[in-house]
């Protein structure tokens, strides 16, 4: 499951169709510099994972499951430079056997009863 790809002027033609308010060339701006900081390795500041463009241009860096509470992106935009990075899962790290068993490595022989 996947981003619904979406040329940046396609969508922000969308936006200000839907959004008559907006100011096309500062919308515009907002979009290619997330965009750019996507591409400059912006992560989510909550869990990590690949800023969405589109949301993070409104909200700050953040993922699309971060923004919205939803894990499948299959029917939201994406702009199309930025869509591979749905191929990252949405998972957090394994912790380590030592974040788990801090003390695994003590002997219970020396344990007095």
């Amino acid at each position: 499951m996947s981003f619904a790809p979406i040329k940046l002027r396609d969508y922000v033609r969308k936006h200000v169709k839907n959004n008559p308010g907006t100011n096309e060339r500062e919308y515009t701006a907002r979009l290619e510099a997330t965009l750019a900081a996507y591409k400059a390795g912006a992560v989510c500041s909550n869990c990590g994972q690949p800023i969405w463009v589109i949301g993070s241009a409104e909200v700050g860096h953040m993922c699309f499951t971060c923004i919205t509470g939803e894990a499948d992106p299959s029917e939201d935009y994406e702009i199309a430079e930025a869509c591979h990075k749905r191929s990252v899962k949405h998972t957090l790290p394994e912790p380590s056997p030592d974040a788990v068993f801090p003390d695994s490595d003590v002997d219970d022989r020396d344990v007095p009863f």
